[in-house]
């Protein structure tokens, strides 16, 4: 988990170099984006109900990768640190592919990287793979793009709070 921390706390520095510290702006745009997303579909959004997310109907609860590169940091930011609960959510995410090792756990940690529009600031989101896989055979290689589908799920442990897509599914091109 120490990797983990490690994730966040880059990000949250990352974060601090992104400029002004007037967020108003960004929680104007995710409340823009809330709005859309559910409109007229609140009571038709089912809840995912099955252990392997099923998206073969293309419809997700999030979808990250039919965003803009201001509003997907945005809406990352809102899911990592903000008030609403995507918890249970079928979320869909574009980023880049990282892996870490924790020395002192061999815990290994997996993660999509989604980067603002100038690609200077950049959050994290973590994921597990539906059933068994091994590193690095079932994985892509470090730094390269990925598009992944998972469960949105939040966890505590005794380093803190974090975010993950549990029962993930990368998706072919």
């Amino acid at each position: 988990m120490k990797r983990f921390g490690c994730l966040v706390i880059i990000s949250m520095l990352l974060l601090t170099g992104c400029g002004s510290t007037n967020t108003q702006k960004i929680d104007d745009l995710i409340a823009e984006q809330e709005q859309t997303t559910t409109a007229g579909t609140e009571s038709s959004v089912p809840e995912p109900v099955v252990s392997v997310p099923d998206a073969s109907n293309g419809e997700y609860d999030v979808d990250l990768t039919a965003l803009d590169s201001n509003m997907v940091y945005a809406q990352v930011y809102d899911m990592v640190f903000g008030e609403t609960d995507y918890n249970g959510k079928l979320v869909r995410a574009k980023g880049i592919f990282d892996y870490y090792l924790d020395p002192s756990t061999n815990h290994e940690y997996f993660a999509v990287l989604i980067t603002d529009a100038t690609a200077c600031c950049a959050q994290g989101i973590e994921f597990v793979l539906a059933g068994e896989h091994a590193y690095p055979d079932d994985y892509p290689e470090i730094g390269s793009e990925i598009v992944i589908h998972g469960v949105f799920n939040t966890y505590e442990d005794e380093t803190g709070a974090y975010v993950q897509l549990r029962d993930a599914v990368f998706e072919t091109a």
